[in-house]
């Protein structure tokens, strides 16, 4: 499978673009959800590495099992900068990849890539073993890169890898992200040369750390973790203890609060300030409203209260971040 023939498969979706450059094409995101963009450098035949953007909390996925030819996926290297991805296992459970976890797979994408947070930036590199196997024998002359290996190395019987990336192969990926920022034409010179860096020392891990993607969830897990979101989020003047949902979906407490974590990665409570505070900052940016007002629209009665937990997210009052944002604007 060749990334053009998925590209192409891309931009018939709605609210998905491309622009094209000298030395990449960049697939653009733009819809009432959010905003995005994945810009591929096509590095070696067979073999293309993507940049991720995302504000968004999905990414609608072309669908490739309409091609009766097609068995499986490509082999797909992703490394989370930041943020948060969902991922379905072949047995139909979810798995997230997040920061400096890099994840490996074979597996088709589900209808839409899922970030929970909304927020993702990350790398993945795209490689049809079979054409790069084909059109690149110097490279595994030269360098003894054999995706095969790799492939059955780490995702054994279609399996899904997800691990915390080592500290040599972190050391490559962050060289690579750094390139996004520099000249096309120099840095696509350095991108194959710190991609073949990253997968010899893959191949030529002595031990593999063990696979993550044993922490699994359910299809019904994962939607009760999304609707306890929704419920929670709508309306940020309400207050909904964990017992309260609990009950509402007939499970414990704790099973709550661990589909909660799985899925968003934080405690219910950290989640909610977080969303608390962002949606303060954007109020104080954004109105006229008074501090004691905008405090009570994100669910704080005791203004007091609302003022010193956002001088601890974002290092300044409420009236310096107003006086701040609008220096800047």
């Amino acid at each position: 499978m060749k990334i053009n023939d998925v590209i192409k498969k891309c931009i018939k979706i709605p609210g998905i673009s491309i622009k094209q450059a000298e030395y990449s094409m960049e697939l653009i995101l733009n819809t009432k959800e959010g905003k995005g963009s994945m810009t591929f450098f096509s590095l070696f035949p067979g073999l293309s590495l993507a940049y991720i953007f995302i504000n968004s909390p999905t990414w609608t996925a072309p669908d490739l099992r309409s091609d009766s030819s097609i068995t499986k996926g490509p082999l797909l290297l992703n490394y989370c900068v930041t943020g948060r991805c969902e991922m379905i296992l072949n047995n139909k459970n979810f798995v997230y990849i997040k920061d400096r976890e890099l994840s490996l797979t074979e597996c088709f994408a589900q209808k839409e890539y899922v970030y929970p947070k909304r927020i993702y930036e990350g790398l993945e590199f795209f490689i049809d073993i079979d054409t790069f196997t084909l059109e690149n024998t110097w490279v595994q002359n030269e360098f003894s890169i054999d995706f095969r290996k790799i492939s059955e190395m780490f995702c054994p019987h279609g399996s899904t890898y997800i691990s915390t990336a080592t500290h040599e192969t972190e050391e490559i990926l962050k060289k690579l992200w750094e390139l996004y920022d520099f000249p096309a034409s120099f840095a696509v010179i350095q991108m194959k040369i710190y991609t073949l860096a990253l997968f010899s020392v893959l191949q030529n891990l002595e031990a593999i750390p063990k696979s993550q993607a044993c922490t699994f969830f359910t299809e019904s897990q994962v939607n009760i973790a999304k609707k306890v979101e929704n419920i929670i989020t709508s309306d940020l003047r309400l207050h909904h203890p964990a017992w309260e949902l609990a009950e509402y979906f007939s499970i414990s407490e704790t099973s709550l609060k661990n589909y909660f974590r799985g899925v968003y990665g934080q405690n219910i409570s950290v989640y909610l300030r977080e969303m608390r505070m962002n949606k303060a900052g954007e109020l104080l940016a954004s109105t006229r409203l008074s501090v004691a007002e905008i405090a009570a629209q994100v669910g704080y009665l005791n203004q007091s209260k609302f003022a010193s937990v956002f001088k601890k997210h974002f290092g300044v009052s409420p009236l310096e971040y107003r006086r701040t944002r609008h220096l800047d604007s």
